[in-house]
């Protein structure tokens, strides 16, 4: 028998396996701190297809949003609404978790993720305070990769989470 023509750009099915089983099993893709002033202190990302053209608009964009679903969470919530935990959409999820003191975790993950708020909570409290707030060498505001500590942790506690897969897994 002769081998069927694919259609161009059609998926060979064992590509479109592994992207179901990957689907499945969850993933991370982006990590983001933002400090005080919506300034940008920290992007991680992981299992991105598509190439990021620009940073910074890319980052204008995911505060702006934030921003935005914390107005309307208040507006049309019941009184006394803080914000929001995570939405949802068929491509991805996005949890946030918003500190007293005015920083904002982000992670986005694959939809079947369940939910990041203990997640976020721990890099706050155990990583970014014990390696970035408390390092007498970090200058408040500035750009935490400079903390080697808590950059190496933060990707070994994301690598080892239960639902981290890898597009070459």
């Amino acid at each position: 028998r002769a081998p069927r023509a694919r259609a161009p750009g059609a998926l060979a099915l064992p590509a479109l396996r592994v992207a179901r089983a990957l689907r499945r099993r969850g993933m991370i893709y982006n990590f983001y701190i933002f400090g005080r002033g919506r300034k940008l202190l920290c992007r991680e990302e992981w299992n991105r297809t598509k190439p990021c053209v620009d940073v910074a608009e890319e980052t204008k964009l995911i505060f702006g949003l934030l921003i935005t679903l914390k107005s309307f969470a208040q507006q049309v919530g019941p009184p006394k609404t803080a914000g929001f935990l995570s939405y949802s959409t068929p491509q991805y999820k996005l949890h946030a978790f918003d500190t007293l003191t005015g920083y904002r975790f982000v992670i986005t993950t694959d939809p079947s993720v369940p939910d990041q708020q203990e997640a976020l909570r721990q890099i706050y409290a155990e990583m970014f305070v014990e390696h970035v707030i408390k390092n007498p060498l970090y200058v408040l505001g500035e750009d935490v990769s400079t903390c080697q500590a808590f950059v190496s942790k933060l990707r070994g506690f994301v690598q080892t989470r239960p639902f981290f897969a890898t597009l070459a897994t």
